[in-house]
């Protein structure tokens, strides 16, 4: 009669284990899947910027202009435009009022991506 009530109150045991474990509850796992989907396409989706986000002209000017090894070459107003969705800035290189290259500068990032041109 003890190993009966012990094994009943083993199985109850183990019963109680597994409903507050959440082992049965695939409810709760689907939501908690679909939440974590859902929350990985909006992080993919926020990619492009507005430009709020995005780093000034000046900020772009004066960042290319470090990259000018050229004596008398100047870095000038960039132009914000989109290539392949990324943002960048265009900053034109003078030299005695003429165009001599251009630096390409990421506009969320501020890092160099190169460019065009060079000493005349």
């Amino acid at each position: 009669m003890i190993k009966k009530s012990a094994l009943t109150m083993m199985v109850a045991l183990m019963v109680l284990i597994v409903v507050v474990s959440g082992c049965t509850d695939n409810k709760n796992n689907t939501t908690n899947t679909s939440n974590n989907i859902s929350n990985q396409t909006t992080n993919n989706t926020t990619s492009t910027p507005v430009n709020g986000d995005i780093i000034s002209a000046e900020e772009a000017k004066a960042i290319a202009q470090k990259f000018v090894e050229e004596p008398g070459v100047t870095a000038e107003t960039p132009t914000l435009t989109t290539v392949d969705g990324r943002q960048i800035y265009v900053v034109p290189l003078y030299q005695d009022g003429e165009v001599v290259g251009e630096i390409e500068i990421d506009a969320v990032t501020g890092e160099n991506l190169g460019g065009a041109g060079g000493a005349p």
